[in-house]
């Protein structure tokens, strides 16, 4: 069992909590991954979740980005009557390779490979965090705020993995599908050797590590879509 410690939040939002983030939110409410952007098409945060039912719905996002999340779904919950709770009492961990045993009041979410743990238990984190990177970057697991910023045009982080281009109408979705059905982003976040880079990818690289079993240095980069 491979258990890495997150720096996550969890946001438990109820009173008709699937309604109220599906106008929100740009992708179904049935996947793993979703997303909140501005009118613009541009990121606030990615996030995990998870629907317990109709009326709750527990986000997990990084905590730099709690803050940022709770202030735009303010006026909205207001006006809607929707509550939404930092769970201070929840741990998060990434489970590489999803074998972990999962208690009764645990909850889980899969990903490229492996899931995440929500626990109120203390498990005990036993990978690093160079293996955890190394772990990232072969699997395609870009993480915010290490790998790409807010006010990043979301198809640029990717084009599919936190959107629905057939949900119907939320905040954001005119810039979204746009580009998505007349054009293509701008950018693409890849995995990449360094020995491949231009001068200025080299620059702007992140998660940046040496892969053993290549021997070549890899990372995050964003790069021209034009082509």
């Amino acid at each position: 069992m491979e258990i890495f410690q997150l720096n996550k939040s969890v946001l438990h939002v109820r009173n008709n909590a699937v309604e109220f983030l599906n106008g929100l939110t740009t992708n179904a409410m049935d996947k793993p991954w979703n997303a909140f952007v501005d009118i613009h098409g541009m990121l606030i945060s990615v996030f995990d979740q998870i629907v317990l039912n109709e009326e709750e719905v527990m986000m997990v996002l990084d905590k730099t980005a709690a803050e940022a999340v709770l202030s735009h779904l303010d006026r909205y919950a207001k006006l809607s009557g929707v509550k939404i709770e930092k769970k201070e009492d929840l741990n998060v961990c990434f489970d590489l390779e999803g074998n972990v045993p999962l208690e009764p009041q645990d909850f889980s979410i899969p990903q490229k490979k492996g899931r995440l743990i929500i626990t109120k238990r203390k498990l005990t984190a036993n990978v690093s965090g160079e293996k955890f990177t190394l772990f990232r970057l072969r699997n395609n697991i870009p993480q915010q705020d290490i790998d790409f910023k807010r006010e990043e045009f979301l198809l640029n982080i990717s084009e599919h993995d936190h959107v629905s281009y057939t949900k119907g109408c939320f905040l954001g979705q005119e810039p979204i599908s746009k580009v998505h059905n007349r054009s293509k982003p701008s950018w693409k976040l890849v995995v990449k050797a360094q020995d491949e880079c231009s001068n200025e990818e080299k620059a702007k690289m992140t998660s940046k590590i040496a892969d053993p079993a290549t021997r070549r240095t890899t990372g995050f980069v964003f790069v021209s879509n034009k082509d």
